[in-house]
């Protein structure tokens, strides 16, 4: 270290010298990768001995076993996301023809940078901006990985990105979206739930059911995770978007469906779909009141609500969507009929969230249509049975 910061203070002569070490680096930056390298290797050296002390103790390795014994045993895999630069947190942006917009996206970036370690990974779905997008990256640092593409649209974008993206945890924004509050002073929060329940997979912060009709109260104020104290409730389904993954568990169960959307078409019920077989996998679908949106461009319209794209999504895209979705799940509630699986599976996450979270509501009363009991599956009420194919069109727009 010392003969490297004594190179970067005193210029090579050499032509051959000066090119070898040409650098943006300096000796403070060069300095604080040390001192940061030198306090994880305490670290991992403390765990590593206390992991094999807990060996030994517990009989399962020989007592004069030493750390440099295991040396070449656990050098065999390597933990990525443990390199320096490694992101915790991707942000994984939708973008269409909205430069106006990029300032927006580059302070949420920089924001969060005040918190963790943050890549925004964007797919460029109007490739012919991609000298924009090559500069902001450059610009960035690298902090920018633009993906570009040509009218992938949201599935396969999401599905791209993901599989660019190198943070533990993925948030998936959309580009006519602003996040408040502005500091990214939600994120933190949004980590901290991820770390606290290593079954949870997703996480919605815009919209979410707890069934599919009326009955249950989706006061999600009345619910927190004693834990993190965090307010949050364990959901049916939850909504695009921003909309917030565990990467292994995305990556698990096979991403977005892109059977479910043409190329160039929206993505309108594939976060249900997507919800409902995170749940199947055994792992946990929450929603969490962590931000609000404004409009990233106010003057603009939001792409699936243009003339010349709006029936596309919200006729003909979403029945052939809601089509391969009821066809997957069910299409009903009641004791009988298609659907039973999807009323199953709504009194799996009622028993979810009052086994795993603190509820508030009011002494006296219940917010769940199949009550507050913790075991077994009750009937549902008969006001509530009904089937799924006849809830008028306007209720079950995703």
């Amino acid at each position: 270290m010392g003969n490297l910061l004594s190179r970067l203070s005193v210029p090579p002569t050499s032509p051959e010298e000066a090119g070898a070490w040409r650098t943006a680096w300096n000796a403070s930056y060069v300095e604080g990768r040390r001192a940061a390298a030198v306090a994880a290797m305490h670290q991992a050296a403390a765990n590593i001995t206390a992991v094999v002390r807990q060996l030994r103790d517990g009989g399962l390795i020989a007592a004069t076993t030493s750390v440099q014994d295991l040396v070449h045993c656990v050098s065999g895999h390597l933990q990525p996301r443990l390199y320096p630069d490694t992101p915790l947190v991707s942000l994984a942006l939708q973008y269409f023809r909205r430069p106006n917009a990029v300032p927006t996206y580059l302070q949420l970036l920089h924001a969060c940078q005040r918190h963790m370690a943050i890549e925004l990974v964007v797919n460029v779905d109007s490739p012919h901006e991609g000298r924009l997008w090559a500069n902001v990256s450059a610009a960035t640092g690298g902090a920018v990985v633009p993906v570009l593409s040509y009218n992938v649209h949201e599935l396969r974008s999401y599905n791209r990105m993901t599989g660019m993206a190198r943070g533990k945890y993925i948030v998936l924004l959309q580009d006519d979206d602003k996040l408040m509050p502005e500091d990214c002073s939600w994120l933190p929060k949004l980590v901290a739930q991820f770390e606290s329940m290593p079954a949870l997979a997703m996480v919605g912060m815009n919209g979410f059911q707890l069934g599919h009709g009326e009955g249950n109260d989706r006061d999600f104020n009345n619910w927190r995770d004693p834990k993190t104290g965090n307010t949050m409730m364990f959901a049916f389904q939850v909504d695009l978007a921003p909309i917030a993954f565990r990467r292994s568990a995305l990556r698990a169960v096979g991403g977005f469906d892109e059977g479910i959307s043409d190329p160039g078409e929206c993505g309108i019920w594939s976060d249900w779909e997507l919800t409902i077989r995170m749940w199947v996998a055994g792992w946990h679908v929450a929603f969490m009141p962590l931000v609000y949106k404004s409009r990233a461009t106010p003057n603009e319209t939001s792409g699936t609500h243009k003339p010349e794209t709006g029936v596309r999504c919200w006729g003909r895209q979403q029945n052939v969507a809601s089509a391969c979705y009821m066809g997957r799940w069910g299409a009903g509630f009641g004791a009988s009929g298609a659907g039973r699986f999807l009323e199953k599976l709504e009194n799996h996450v009622r028993l979810t969230n009052l086994r795993l979270l603190q509820g508030a509501y009011p002494a006296g009363t219940c917010p769940f249509r199949k009550g507050c009991g913790l075991d077994g599956d009750p009937p549902l009420p008969a006001q509530y049975n009904y089937s799924y194919a006849a809830i008028p069109h306007a209720m079950v727009v995703a």
